[in-house]
C-alpha cells in the first residue's frame, strides 16, 4: 500500500535534480554558440598564388611604396651636379608632371588603377652644409605621404651623389613577417615562427620523480663526443634573390578632344616650366610654351659726373703793396690788376648768372664734349647736361653746358706786391709811407688784403630721370580633355623593359614572383 501511494505521487527531488541539469546544459551551450553569432566577421582579401592562399593586403602598400622609389630613383639620376642647388638652404622641386614632362619617369598608377595626382605629388631637394635632403611626396586616389632621404658624395657612390647608407642615418624597424602556417608531415600546422613549439599541450610535468631525462641544465657541460666525421659549416646558406617580374599597362583606342588654340600670350613667374608632352599619352591634357624678353619695369634716377679743374679762393693775407695796384696770387702765382676792379667776385658768379659781374664778363653758353679748365682770367659754371644724342638711357657721358666769363680788369705777372708792372724786381726803396724816392708808377707803399686762388678739381653731376630694365616672362597654353580612356592592355614583365616604355607602356606599381 505504501508503495502503491509512493509511486503514484513520485519522488519531487528527482524531477527537480533532472531539470536543473537541463537547465546548466542549455547555459553551457549558449555561451558556447553566441560568440559565434555575434562576433565580428573578418574577411582577408586573398588570392591564389601557386595553389596557396595568399593575403593581399600588404601588395596595395607596396604598389605605394614602389611608386615611391620610383620617383626617388629617377631624382637622384635627374639632380646631376650641374642640376643640384649650389647655396645652403636652396632648393629645387620639380612636380611629378614636370618628371613626366622631362621624360624621367612615366605616370604612376596606384592601387586602384588611378593615376597618381601629378601636380601634388613632387620631390623637393635641398643642400644642407654638407649634403642634400631629397623629399619625395607622394599622393594617389586614397592616401599621401613622403620620405627623407640623405644624399651626398660618399667613398661608396657610383655617381657624383647617391643615397647614404642606411647604417649612416637610421636603422629602420623591420616589419613582422606575416605567420603562414606550414603542414608537417603528420598534417598537424606548426607554428614557423616558433618552431620548437607544437600545437598540441605538452603534458604537466608529474609532482614526483620521472624516468625522462631532466630539461634543467646540469652543472657540468654538454662536451659532444670525438668523431672522425668533418663537422658541418656554420657559414648560413646564401638567400636567393626573388625574382619578380612588374606589371605594365597600355591604353589603346583612348579618344581626346580637340586642342583648344594657344591662349594669349600673359605674364608668368619666370620659375614656370614649360610642358611639352607626347599627343599619344593619356595624362597629355595640357601644354605649355614660354618666352621672355626685356621690357621697363620702372624709372631710376641716373648720374653723369664729370670731374675739371676750377678756380676757387683758398685764403688771404696782409702784404706791403704798391698803391696804385691791386695783387692777387694765383696757383702760387703774382699778379698785378691794371685797374682797381676787385678780382673776388668771381666767387659770386653762379650758374644763374648770365650778366657782367664786376671785372667778369658774361661771353655765353656753350655745349663741351670735355668740360673746360678755369685759368687766372677765365672762369666757367657748370649749367646742365646736354642729352639731345642720348636715347632713353646714355650709353657715355652727356655733353656739359658751361657759362663762360673772362676777366676784364687786366692782369699783368710781377715778382712781388712791391713789383709793378713791366718791372722785372721790387723796388729797392723801404721809405715809410711819405718816403720821395718811391717811383711814381708804383705811389707810395700800403698794406693790403691779398687774396689767394688756387685750382681744386670739383665733380660737375647731371642727374636724369630714366627707365629701368628687366626680364618679363610670358606664357600661352593649350588643352584638352580625354573623352573616352579606351581599353587598357596588361602585360608582366622585366623591370625597366625599354621595349615596353618607348611603345607607350607604364608601370602600374604591381609585381609579383615569377
Amino acid at each position: 500500500m505504501y508503495t502503491e501511494e509512493y509511486e503514484s505521487k513520485g519522488f519531487p527531488f528527482r524531477d527537480f535534480l533532472l531539470k536543473l541539469i537541463l537547465i546548466i546544459i542549455f547555459v553551457f551551450l549558449l555561451i558556447w554558440l553566441l560568440p559565434k553569432f555575434i562576433s565580428p566577421t573578418v574577411v582577408n582579401k586573398t588570392e591564389k598564388v601557386a595553389g596557396e592562399s595568399v593575403d593581399l593586403a600588404p601588395l596595395t602598400s607596396q604598389i605605394f611604396a614602389d611608386n615611391l622609389e620610383r620617383m626617388k630613383e629617377a631624382a637622384i639620376s635627374y639632380y646631376t651636379d650641374e642640376r643640384l642647388p649650389k647655396e645652403v638652404g636652396e632648393s629645387d622641386t620639380m612636380t611629378l608632371s614636370d618628371m613626366i614632362g622631362k621624360k624621367i619617369i612615366v605616370a604612376l598608377i596606384d592601387k586602384n588603377n588611378k593615376a597618381c595626382d601629378v601636380e601634388k605629388s613632387y620631390v623637393r631637394i635641398t643642400k644642407t652644409e654638407d649634403e642634400f635632403i631629397l623629399k619625395v611626396n607622394l599622393k594617389d586616389s586614397e592616401k599621401e605621404d613622403y620620405i627623407l632621404v640623405h644624399l651626398g658624395c660618399y667613398t661608396y657612390c657610383d655617381s657624383y651623389i647617391c643615397e647614404k647608407q642606411t647604417s649612416d642615418v637610421f636603422v629602420k624597424a623591420s616589419k613582422p613577417t606575416p605567420t603562414v602556417p606550414v603542414k608537417t608531415p603528420t598534417g598537424t600546422p606548426s607554428n614557423p615562427s616558433n618552431p620548437g613549439s607544437s600545437d598540441k599541450p605538452s603534458s604537466k610535468p608529474s609532482d614526483g620523480p620521472s624516468d625522462e631525462p631532466s630539461s634543467e641544465p646540469s652543472d657540468e657541460p654538454n662536451i659532444p663526443e670525438p668523431s672522425d666525421k668533418p663537422q658541418p659549416s656554420k657559414t648560413p646558406a646564401p638567400t636567393k634573390e626573388p625574382n619578380y617580374v612588374y606589371e605594365y599597362q597600355r591604353r589603346t583606342g583612348a579618344t581626346f578632344s580637340s586642342w583648344t588654340n594657344w591662349s594669349n600670350w600673359n605674364k608668368t613667374s619666370c620659375s614656370t616650366k614649360a610642358v611639352n608632352c607626347n599627343d599619344s599619352d593619356i595624362n597629355c591634357l595640357r601644354k605649355v610654351q614660354l618666352y621672355n624678353r626685356k621690357e621697363k619695369v620702372g624709372t631710376y634716377q641716373k648720374e653723369y659726373v664729370k670731374t675739371r679743374s676750377e678756380v676757387v679762393q683758398t685764403g688771404s693775407y696782409t702784404q706791403k703793396t704798391c698803391s696804385k695796384f691791386n695783387y692777387i696770387i694765383v696757383n702760387n702765382i703774382t699778379y698785378a690788376t691794371t685797374t682797381s676792379t676787385t678780382y673776388t667776385t668771381v666767387n659770386t658768379i653762379t650758374k644763374t648768372t648770365s650778366r657782367t659781374v664786376g671785372g667778369w664778363k658774361y661771353n655765353g653758353r656753350a655745349s663741351y664734349k670735355n668740360p673746360p679748365t678755369d685759368t687766372a682770367s677765365t672762369h666757367y659754371e657748370f649749367v646742365g647736361a646736354d642729352y639731345s644724342y642720348c636715347n632713353d638711357t646714355c650709353t657715355t657721358l652727356p655733353n656739359y653746358y658751361y657759362d663762360s666769363y673772362s676777366y676784364t680788369g687786366g692782369l699783368s705777372t710781377v715778382s712781388s706786391t712791391t713789383s709793378t708792372p713791366g718791372s722785372t724786381s721790387s723796388s729797392s726803396s723801404t721809405s715809410t709811407y711819405e718816403d720821395a724816392s718811391v717811383s711814381a708808377t708804383c705811389g707810395s707803399y700800403v698794406y693790403k688784403t691779398v687774396p689767394i686762388y688756387a685750382s681744386i678739381n670739383v665733380s660737375d653731376i647731371a642727374t636724369r630721370t630714366e627707365p629701368l630694365y628687366g626680364t618679363v616672362c610670358y606664357m600661352s597654353q593649350k588643352t584638352r580633355k580625354l573623352t573616352s580612356s579606351g581599353k587598357v592592355q596588361v602585360k608582366w614583365s622585366k623591370y625597366n623593359d625599354r621595349s615596353l616604355l618607348d611603345n607607350g607602356w607604364y608601370y602600374t606599381g604591381a609585381k609579383k614572383l615569377k
